[in-house]
Order: structure tokens, then sequence, then C-alpha cells
């Protein structure tokens, strides 16, 4: 069974994991911290699957098309019930707070989408006169992107809808 960050009591944390109170905070300072910990290990399984369809692309694919692969799993992922859209698209900035979302995705989804422009831009594929700009501006487009996908009662349908302008989004950047 799941649970939203609110539904859940430290209590009945404790209790399903089957650890003390001093066990629990031993490792975790509150309940926050052991969110944190959880969204943060769900992010990396995420970002190894989407990482993964990327690297099962054509040999010969560059840095942009890897980059179009990576973004097209991503909003697929976003349209299945799952830890993406409960944990990382619903929940994690509420809980967190923007700042703390973005301090805990640097070294997860803000860095795997700066090496795959600054991938792109260093093979003269993408346009940019900003790497960091860049990252942040188009990983905000994609997650705003899983969000109408996440939160629409058709995610399939708002898939079929959404994706193809997001990647039209990507594609102006793409140099020819």
């Amino acid at each position: 069974m799941t649970h939203d960050f609110d539904e859940l009591s430290t209590e009945q944390i404790i209790e399903r994991a089957g650890v003390s109170r001093g066990a629990m905070y031993h490792h975790f300072p509150g309940k926050v911290d052991l969110f944190r910990a959880a969204w943060q290990e769900s992010e990396r399984e995420s970002l190894i699957r989407i990482a993964s369809v990327a690297a099962r692309l054509d040999p010969g694919a560059g840095p942009f098309d890897q980059l179009l692969a990576g973004a097209r799993a991503y909003l697929r992922e976003a349209a299945v019930p799952g830890e993406l859209q409960r944990i990382g698209l619903r929940q994690s900035r509420s809980v967190l707070g923007w700042e703390g979302w973005r301090d805990g995705a640097a070294d997860l989804g803000i860095a795997l989408m700066r090496g795959g422009i600054q991938a792109a831009v260093d093979a003269h594929e993408l346009r940019s006169t900003d790497i960091d700009t860049t990252t942040h501006l188009v990983l905000s487009a994609l997650i705003e992107a899983a969000l109408l996908i996440s939160t629409d009662p058709r995610p399939e349908a708002a898939l079929a809808r959404v994706e193809p302008e997001c990647l039209l989004i990507l594609e102006s950047l793409r140099t020819h």
C-alpha cells in the first residue's frame, strides 16, 4: 500500500519498517529527511531506466538524438502510475520546497540533463549560449509536460497531445 507524505505518520513508518524510533532518528533526523532519501532513490532508479533507453539507440546516434530519446522516455514514464508520478512529480516539490528539491536534484536529473545538453552543444547539435540556463529551461519544460501528463485523468491521451509539443520545443534548439 502506498501513502502520500501527509497521510503517513512517523509512527506508521516506524511500525511498517520494523525499527525503533531511535533507529529511524539515527539515520534520518526527521520525516522530511526520510522522504528526501526515498525520493532520491526513486529518482536514481527512474534516471537509470530513462538513460537505458538512450543507450539502446543506434551507436551512430548523436547526443541530441539521445537527449530526445531520454525526453520521450521520461514523458512516457510520467504516463504510467508509479513512483515518478506520486513521489517525483506530485510530492517532491511540496514536501521539500523548491530549494530543497533543487538541491536534491542537483546530482540527479539536473546533472543528467546538463550532461546531455553539454554533449549536444559540444557536438554542434544544439544551440545554447549558456549551458546552465538551457539545462534548467529544458528540464523545466519536461517537468511541466510530465505534470500535464501525470495529472490528467487519461494520461495516455495527454501523452499523445503533450509529447509532440514538447519535442517541438527541443527540436527548436537543434542546429541544422
